[in-house]
């Protein structure tokens, strides 16, 4: 087997193959560049530059069976990026800087662009406020509303953003993978900064993870014969949120559906108390 086909069955191989479990690994460092914002394309042709060494961009193209012109706009993106250089010859080779340096540079830019959107709160705020309100209130603008959250990221915020506006409880439903999602994105430390209490069933629980230890104890409640994946949230009995697909779920991709509909409210509230009171103590 030649080097370019090698090149190529490192993306394309099959299970029965010895380079398989290097499909896995890429597969899963693409998905993470992707996380951090680049295209799958690019992900690609970064890993592929990374593993395999300075390219031009026709060996690029070539290996990952992209066209030609959207390579050298993807060598291009990634120079912008930080993330590639190119050689001074002919034909020009790209390479790709280190997996670390890589990362850090991501970061960095992802900070910087934070903060300059941040700076712009203040101003922004004072610029709306200038402009007048020109809605004519209605039964319909009291309405109960939705919203449809898609990736961590969003539903991280509102979790935050209902921690925030809760007074009285937070009651948390959800598996272990859940559960543990939760500890990572400190929403149970936004939670104990709170004015509310916290209550929460974890379904199914066969085994106590360490990380819950950590919690209070007399809070949670585990049902242990049950291997339903529902994960949902509640604050005060105004508003829930529920996971369309939770971590329990096989894809990457999780959604969430909040909406502050009494009736959706007390139909989940009664669910969630039910399960709490069939639920075991920890303790």
């Amino acid at each position: 087997m030649n080097t370019q086909q090698q090149e190529i069955t490192l993306f394309e191989n099959e299970s029965e193959t010895e380079l398989y479990q290097h499909k896995i690994a890429l597969e899963k460092i693409k998905n993470e560049l992707i996380n951090f914002g680049l295209t799958a394309n690019q992900s690609k042709v970064f890993i592929y530059l990374g593993k395999y060494g300075a390219k031009t961009a026709s060996e690029i193209s070539k290996a990952l069976q992209l066209p030609r012109t959207e390579t050298y706009h993807l060598v291009n993106s990634l120079q912008n990026l930080g993330l590639v250089t190119a050689q001074m010859e002919h034909p020009t080779k790209y390479s790709a800087m280190e997996m670390k340096q890589a990362i850090e540079t991501l970061v960095k830019q992802e900070q910087r662009r934070i903060d300059s959107l941040a700076g712009k709160e203040e101003s922004l705020s004072k610029l709306w406020k200038q402009v007048p309100f020109f809605v004519v209130e209605t039964d319909e603008s009291k309405s109960e509303k939705m919203q449809l959250l898609h990736g961590m990221g969003p539903i991280t915020n509102k979790i935050k953003e209902m921690v925030g506006n809760s007074t009285e409880s937070i009651k948390i439903y959800g598996s272990i993978p859940d559960v543990l999602r939760f500890y990572h994105s400190d929403v149970f430390d936004w939670i104990e900064d709170s004015k509310s209490e916290m209550e929460m069933v974890i379904s199914p629980l066969s085994k106590t993870p360490e990380f819950i230890s950590e919690l209070d104890q007399k809070k949670i409640r585990a049902i242990t014969s049950n291997s339903d994946n529902k994960c949902f949230v509640i604050n005060d009995k105004k508003e829930v949120l529920i996971f369309m697909r939770n971590a329990t779920h096989a894809t990457r991709q999780t959604f969430a559906w909040w909406s502050d509909s009494e009736t959706l409210v007390d139909m989940m509230s009664s669910l969630f108390d039910l399960s709490w009171e069939k639920g075991e103590a920890l303790y």
